[in-house]
C-alpha cells in the first residue's frame, strides 16, 4: 500500500485497486484466507499501516463477456483493462495540473473533490487515475491526501518504483508544505502551535481533539504560522501555516483549539462562515525523486479567500486564481 493509503480500511482498499473483483467474490476470499495483510489473514475492517503488504493469493476471476459489455476490453496481461478516460474527464485533469513530467503529476484539486472513494462519494482523484494506465501497464498513485474540503497541491507519482521514494519524502518530512486560511478573529503575528492530538468518537462520527500529556493515544503535533492580512472589519485573518507534522485534521484542529477556527469548518468550526472550508494547500518544495532536481510549486489562492476577506485581491496575494 502505499502512504496515502495508510489508515483505510480493507474493504475499501480492495474496491479501489481491485475493481473486477465482485463483492461475493471478496468475501469468500476473506472467508478462505485467500487476502493477507503484513502476512496475517485479513478482514475487511482492516485498517492498513504504512508499509502494509496485501497479498492476494488467489487471483480474480476475470469478468463474463456479459458483465464486460463495453465497459471493459482486453488487457495486456489478459485481465479487464479500465475504462478509457471520457474527453470531459480528460480535460478535467489537464486543467487541475500544475506540473507534470515522465515521473509526477502535480494537480490543484479543487475544493469539494475527494481524493479517494467513501460513502456518498460519486467521482475521487484515485478512481480517475486508476484508468490513466500507461502503456507498460504503471498508473499515476497518489502519494499523500488532502481532505475532500480542501483544496491545493497533490502529488502523484507515474510510476510504481517512485511511490515508496515520494512517500518516504513526505513522511519522513523532507517535503517542506505551506498552506493558506482564512480563520475567525485575530491571532498573533506569528507563533508555533504545539499540541498533541488524538483521535475521539463522537455521534457524528472520529474527530480529533487536544490529548493530555501522559495519554497513551496522544500524537505529538506541531504547526508554525504567520499572519500575512486582515480583513477590511477585523473579524478574520489570513494565515499561512506551516505544518511540522502531518496528523489527520492537524491544521483544522490546531486553529480551532487557539480559538481561530478555519472559515468554513463544518468539524471545529461553523459551516456557515463562509461559502466553503479555506483552507489551500498552497506550496509544495521537494527534492524529484528520480533526478534529485529542487522543484517549488504553488498553487494561486482561490478567489472564495478573497470574498471571505472583503479585500480587493490585487492587494491580497498577487497569484490568485482567475475567476
Amino acid at each position: 500500500m502505499h502512504i496515502s493509503e495508510k489508515g483505510m480500511r480493507l474493504d475499501r482498499f480492495m474496491r479501489i485497486h481491485y475493481p473486477a473483483i465482485a463483492p461475493g467474490r471478496l468475501a469468500a476470499l476473506l472467508k478462505h484466507g485467500g487476502l493477507t495483510v503484513a502476512g496475517r489473514r485479513a478482514k475487511p475492517t482492516d485498517r492498513l499501516a504504512a508499509g502494509d503488504l496485501v497479498v492476494l493469493n488467489t487471483p480474480p476471476e476475470p469478468p463474463s463477456p456479459a458483465r464486460a459489455g463495453a465497459r471493459t476490453r482486453p488487457a495486456a496481461g489478459g485481465g479487464p483493462a479500465p475504462v478509457p478516460l471520457s474527453a470531459a474527464e480528460r480535460a478535467f485533469l489537464a486543467a487541475m495540473t500544475v506540473f507534470e513530467d515522465d515521473d509526477l503529476i502535480v494537480f490543484d484539486k479543487p475544493a469539494g473533490l475527494a481524493v479517494h472513494s467513501g460513502s456518498g462519494t460519486r467521482v475521487d482523484l484515485d478512481r480517475l487515475l486508476v484508468r490513466m494506465v500507461s502503456a507498460d501497464g504503471d498508473r499515476p498513485v497518489l502519494v499523500h491526501r488532502l481532505d475532500k474540503d480542501t483544496s491545493g497541491l497533490l502529488v502523484a507519482v507515474k510510476r510504481r518504483p517512485l511511490a515508496g521514494v515520494m512517500g518516504k519524502a513526505f513522511a519522513t518530512r523532507r517535503v517542506d508544505k505551506e498552506y493558506r486560511a482564512v480563520v475567525a478573529g485575530l491571532p498573533p503575528a506569528e507563533g508555533l502551535i504545539d499540541i498533541a492530538i488524538r483521535k475521539v468518537e463522537t455521534s457524528h462520527g472520529g474527530r480529533m481533539a487536544a490529548a493530555a500529556p501522559d495519554d497513551p493515544d496522544a500524537q505529538t503535533a506541531r504547526t508554525g504560522f504567520r499572519r500575512l492580512a486582515v480583513s477590511a472589519d477585523g473579524t478574520a485573518a489570513l494565515l499561512a501555516l506551516f505544518p511540522e507534522t502531518g496528523r489527520t485534521h492537524q491544521l483544522r484542529v490546531h486553529c480551532a483549539l487557539t480559538g481561530h477556527p478555519i472559515l468554513g469548518d463544518p468539524i471545529y468550526g461553523d459551516p456557515q462562515a463562509a461559502e466553503r472550508l479555506l483552507l489551500h494547500a498552497h506550496r509544495l518544495a521537494f527534492r524529484h525523486p528520480r533526478t534529485q532536481t529542487a522543484l517549488s510549486l504553488e498553487a494561486p489562492v482561490p478567489d472564495a479567500f478573497f470574498r471571505a476577506m472583503e479585500r480587493a485581491p490585487a492587494a491580497f496575494d498577487p497569484n490568485r486564481r482567475p475567476a
